[in-house]
């Protein structure tokens, strides 16, 4: 990858980024599918089928190809349920929070953008001791757009809300839809592989185009601080 030194803004995406939610967040889902009828959804396929969208895209999907209905309020009881999992599954890369850390502590402009609901994403940052570094208003989720990735418009408007322009923001993603999504608003995008993920998801990710991938946050230390050593300042 060619280094910059000057990223202006680090965009994080959240699920299986900066805290690897995604088996909590699908068990919610595979538990909803088959309260449908839909008990062919295994946690692999689950994943597999689903993992990066948002959750308005996974009922209009579902709705669609099964001719089913999710119940009324089955959103907040998706949100009850998640808080519920959450603490049990979470799982955390230990290179995430001195990263984060550092970036914030020295003034860098950090943001989430998630195709996650607001509140769930405020709750993942919490669990995952994280949440002091992001305030509120560098918290962004699909909700504040009208498509949600893997259209560039969330990353977009982070850049825009963040009042840096594209070409001098940097996005971390560890899924397809996420990674398509900050290509196509032509940022430069690292995939992230450190958690837990779906085999041959590094090479779908090289595929796509991102930049680099990595498999530990201290991979992205040395990329966003080239010139030092052991990730101190040379």
């Amino acid at each position: 990858m060619q280094q910059k030194l000057n990223y202006e803004l680090i965009i994080f995406d959240c699920d299986g980024t900066l805290a690897d939610s995604e088996l909590a967040h699908n068990t919610v889902l595979m538990e909803q599918l088959h309260d449908l009828g839909l008990t062919e959804y295994t946690m692999e396929k689950t994943m597999e089928t689903y993992m990066g969208r948002a959750v308005t895209d996974i009922v209009e999907s579902v709705e669609k190809n099964y001719s089913v209905r999710f119940p009324d309020h089955h959103w907040e009881k998706n949100q009850e349920r998640y808080k519920e999992l959450l603490p049990k599954h979470i799982r955390l890369d230990p290179t995430t929070g001195p990263l984060v850390k550092r970036l914030h502590d020295e003034g860098r402009k950090i943001a989430v953008g998630s195709n996650g609901t607001r509140d769930n994403v405020i709750e993942t940052l919490k669990a995952a001791n994280l949440k002091q570094f992001f305030p509120d208003d560098f918290v962004f989720t699909f909700e504040m757009v009208k498509n949600p990735k893997p259209s560039p418009d969330l990353y977009l408007h982070v850049c825009e809300a963040m009042h840096v322009a594209p070409r001098h923001a940097v996005v971390i993603e560890d899924t397809v839809a996420g990674a398509t999504a900050g290509i196509a608003a032509e940022i430069d995008t690292i995939g992230y592989v450190g958690l837990t993920h779906r085999g041959g998801q590094e090479d779908r990710l090289r595929m796509l185009g991102c930049k680099e991938v990595i498999s530990s946050m201290k991979d992205l230390e040395k990329i966003l601080y080239p010139d030092s050593q052991n990730g101190k300042a040379a």
